[in-house]
């Protein structure tokens, strides 16, 4: 991956040396060329980023697996090492789907349950390292919000502290010759990260189902339960109070409800499209989104993490507006692997986030580093062999432990509708 983004990066160093030497010439052949190129060494960027994105994207949940797992790699060494190796190979993965199906364990998995109940192991069931980090692969597709925000991965749920630091407002100061300085130090204050335990809930099926199913019931279950994962966490991401529904996280928007001073009260398209009823009750225009970016400090709506995010109706209603002229507000991007934005910045659906409404928190702009996802490990499935078997079914379930917090209240500006 990395020697493949470096030839990209090297391929785009040459078109950029090429523009500079077109940049003076105005005849059209170069004004041609030059366009050409451009075009060329910005799908080069999108696809390093989108590389790199990957890359960055399997280096965080491969340290879920890898914490505290010396030799990972090696068949040969501990037990322990000697488990994770062979519940990473795709023999392993077909193992345990036939086990689902008929409660058969391989000489494999039969051999790495005893050496793990030799250790002290809770079970002897070894799930294929695939599927943790397969759900978590969907719950980040489902969850905008940490497809947006800071994901921090720990190895521990202790309480973790968060300091944070704010010197925004202040300045340096001129001095004349032997004059006193003066102190203004930074506002210094911190968050603590806690681990909240989610649970997917059970789900339970007769052994009979997973003898006769047709379908592979491993792919089945993953799906039902990192949606549920992913559907839970991301609403206490998003709109979470603090209360028990949501563990103890208070979500993004809640977050910056109670900072205060944070809001931008909606005027609707009408100024776009000149339509009477394009009100700020039921439309959101280019001035609202203006507003939100001008609402956040430069030094944060600047940062490449800064973006829009909304209910994707939202997005299907701005989609559909069009100015005065009848040309669409929404400028699509005409570059090849260049996404769509959203006045110069990027964008993302949050189904939790409340359509557009009377006095309705529609669209969070703002740079979304500054608020963090903690998750302890990995996701935890565990399978009920026995509990269920007096009527010949089983169980399964996943667990996570999770919090957010907001870091800084300022980087943020979130758009409300009146009441009326």
């Amino acid at each position: 991956m990395r020697t493949d983004t470096l030839v990209l990066r090297n391929d785009r160093f040459k078109l950029k040396q090429e523009l500079e030497t077109l940049a003076d010439r105005t005849d059209a052949a170069s004004i041609a060329r030059f366009k050409e190129v451009y075009a060329k060494q910005g799908e080069l960027r999108v696809a390093i980023e989108q590389m790199e994105s990957v890359a960055q994207l399997h280096e965080e949940l491969s340290k879920v697996h890898n914490a505290e797992r010396p030799n990972i790699g090696n068949a040969h060494g501990t037990p322990q090492s000697r488990s994770l190796a062979v519940r990473s190979t795709e023999s392993y993965k077909e193992d345990f789907e036939n086990y689902i199906r008929t409660g058969r364990m391989s000489a494999q998995m039969t051999e790495l349950g005893a050496e793990m109940r030799a250790l002290g192991a809770a079970s002897s069931t070894l799930v294929p390292q695939g599927f943790e980090y397969e759900l978590s692969i969907k719950m980040k597709a489902l969850g905008g919000m940490t497809r947006l925000c800071r994901v921090l991965q720990t190895d521990s749920g202790n309480p973790l502290p968060w300091p944070n630091a704010d010197d925004t407002s202040n300045v340096g100061e001129w001095l004349t010759e032997g004059s006193p300085v003066t102190n203004s130090d930074p506002t210094f204050s911190n968050v603590t990260l806690g681990a909240n335990l989610l649970s997917s809930k059970q789900v339970k099926y007769s052994v009979q189902l997973e003898q006769d199913s047709a379908f592979p019931l491993v792919t089945t279950l993953q799906d039902f339960l990192a949606t549920r994962l992913g559907r839970t966490s991301n609403l206490a991401y998003t709109v979470g109070d603090g209360s028990g529904t949501y563990g103890t996280i208070t979500g993004l928007v809640n977050a910056l409800v109670s900072a205060g001073g944070r809001s931008v009260l909606a005027t609707g398209a009408n100024s776009n499209t000149g339509i009477g009823g394009d009100t700020a009750l039921n439309t959101v225009g280019t001035d609202d989104l203006s507003n939100l970016i001008t609402k956040v400090d430069v030094a944060y709506r600047n940062n490449p993490s800064a973006a829009f995010a909304a209910n994707q109706s939202t997005w299907d209603k701005i989609r559909n507006t069009k100015d005065k002229y009848g040309r669409p507000i929404w400028q699509v991007s005409l570059a090849s692997g260049v996404p769509d934005s959203i006045l110069g910045y990027k964008y993302d659906w949050n189904a939790d986030m409340a359509a557009i409404g009377a006095g309705n928190v529609s669209v969070v702009f703002g740079d979304f580093s500054q608020f963090v996802v903690r998750q302890v490990l990995g996701i935890a499935f565990v399978i009920f062999q026995e509990l269920y078997m007096a009527n010949y079914q089983r169980a399964v379930q996943a667990f996570q432990r999770s919090d957010a917090k907001l870091l800084q209240a300022t980087a943020f500006s979130y758009l409300v509708h009146p009441l009326s």
